[in-house]
């Protein structure tokens, strides 16, 4: 039973060090990225019928709002507290925003959209499909150039039917530790 604790420890020490070594990514997309295409949909706010349009998909009502950002304005979404927008250029006219990932639940969808509205400039909206680019709802959305000089984001949202949500590193980490002290504890029950 030796051996059997000993494997227990260094399974559960190369788990907790593989989930703490794993390297942030950054999903990076603007205007001219692939997949990323422009509707000219008016100032109004279509979402969530839009998305359903865009993408070519049965309105089944199935989207739900994960995530969205509103430029000086607050967050929302079943996902809200689990990401942080910070947008750039200037506070009232961003060409460039990022959603990170800040704790907590992360969004685990079969299919996720990206949303970046800014709705008096031709196209109003840009979509992306986030699923399709391999995003893992903890990579950073970095997005760059949308309508530089000329109207800004006015808001940015990730639509999606959600899923189960995704262990961050600091979770597998302590499970890792769970699982080396239980392999310690076992081994100093058994001996004599």
């Amino acid at each position: 039973m030796k051996f059997a604790s000993k494997l227990v420890a260094i399974a559960a020490a190369a788990i907790g060090l593989v989930a703490l070594s794993a390297p942030a990514q950054a999903l990076s997309i603007n205007p001219s990225t692939p997949g990323v295409f422009g509707l000219n949909l008016g100032p109004s706010n279509c979402e969530p019928g839009c998305v359903y349009t865009a993408f070519g998909l049965t309105n089944d009502g199935s989207l739900q709002l994960l995530y969205k950002s509103d430029v000086g304005g607050p967050e929302s979404g079943s996902f809200a507290g689990s990401y942080n927008t910070v947008f750039a250029n200037t506070a009232t006219d961003p060409a460039d925003a990022t959603i990170s990932y800040t704790g907590g639940a992360s969004i685990s969808c079969g299919v996720c959209y990206l949303v970046i509205k800014d709705g008096n400039q031709n196209p109003s909206y840009y979509f992306f499909n986030l699923t399709a680019a391999g995003w893992n709802g903890t990579d950073a959305i970095i997005m760059t150039g949308f309508w530089p000089q000329q109207g800004a984001i006015s808001h940015v949202a990730i639509w999606g039917v959600p899923g189960s949500s995704v262990p961050e590193p600091g979770t597998l980490a302590l499970l890792g530790l769970g699982l080396a002290g239980m392999g310690i504890g076992m081994r100093r029950r058994r001996k004599p």
